[in-house]
């Protein structure tokens, strides 16, 4: 079976209106559902960001604890899939433990080994193939008389795609449970494992460096903690950003790099429940890489730099009060 990625990601929320107007600013394209209880945003490879109502009686049951938990949260995260042959290899695998429903769009929809709502679909996706961008190196210029893209002072942004989605698991011992389920059952692949309670695995299909990571982030958290989007580059990332706190949004952590995966990164609190994540230029790694262990006592956070460095009070994914 052969999971490409995230298809869709679907979010109760208690205010639709207003997580539109955040998605819309996040340069998401608005879709017509022709369903007055639903809206449907896209990326530019098309796929999916639905909302619905938190109170809505089709969404799947809440399953969240979080330090951020204000009603909203991700309620279901749709794998994209290869073909229909992989789609009957996934039901068959699901059904032989759990419970398993198919729905009158063809999507499969079950629960993880930690009660997390996710479901399958042949993928509808529109890939997005990028020229290589140009950048003037020392003695290596390739940029002649051209002006950077970036440097213009407006410039329309939008995500190109769903990159990855983590969930908090309430403990160690969970975040290796679900690892061990979504390798062993679902054909993910670990690409690191951060002090045994932070596992990065990638869909089977896929070269991100991570399209799914369980960690735990204290007792007892469960859920989705956030989903990542990703853009063109870092003029990309600083445009948006910038944009989304003229408009009232609120920072949490970054501009910066990470060290595991080495994207780029901006995280914003999102009112569709937790945090959001801009990203771009994420490693690209091949079945001949080679998983590490990542001690976080010597590594420290998982951080190269960071444009904002965090106050003393800073915490990642709990709101300072």
């Amino acid at each position: 079976m052969s999971i490409l990625g995230i298809e869709k990601i679907i979010y109760g929320v208690s205010n639709v209106d207003e997580c539109a107007r955040y998605l819309t600013d996040w340069g998401f394209h608005y879709i017509d559902s022709h369903d007055p209880q639903c809206k449907i945003f896209a990326t530019e490879e098309k796929t999916q960001i639905v909302l619905r109502h938190s109170n809505d009686k089709t969404l799947p049951a809440l399953h969240h604890k979080s330090p951020f938990f204000s009603g909203s949260c991700g309620r279901e995260v749709i794998w994209g899939l290869d073909s229909v042959q992989s789609f009957e290899k996934i039901k068959n695998n699901l059904q032989q433990d759990r419970e398993v429903h198919v729905d009158s769009d063809g999507v499969l929809h079950s629960t993880d080994i930690s009660n997390n709502a996710i479901g399958f679909a042949v993928t509808q996706r529109a890939p997005v193939i990028q020229a290589p961008l140009q950048f003037n190196l020392v003695g290596s210029p390739v940029r002649i008389n051209q002006i950077a893209e970036g440097s213009h002072k407006k410039i329309t942004t939008h995500p190109l795609r769903i990159n990855h989605v983590v969930y908090l698991s309430p403990s160690p011992e969970a975040a290796q449970q679900a690892s061990d389920f979504y390798i062993q059952r679902m054909g993910f692949k670990l690409s690191d494992n951060v002090g045994n309670k932070g596992f990065f695995m990638r869909a089977s299909a896929s070269h991100d460096h991570h399209n799914l990571l369980f960690e735990c982030h204290g007792p007892d958290y469960f859920g989705l903690q956030h989903s990542a989007y990703e853009y063109r580059d870092m003029d990309h990332i600083m445009h948006c950003g910038r944009y989304l706190e003229t408009q009232g949004w609120k920072s949490h952590n970054g501009p910066g790099r990470h060290t595991v995966g080495s994207n780029l990164t901006w995280y914003f609190w999102s009112p569709l429940g937790g945090l959001m994540e801009l990203i771009s230029d994420m490693d690209y790694i091949t079945d001949e890489w080679q998983p590490r262990f990542i001690d976080p006592l010597k590594e420290g956070p998982p951080i190269s730099w960071s444009a904002r460095p965090n106050g003393p009070d800073f915490k990642f994914g709990f709101p300072i009060t």
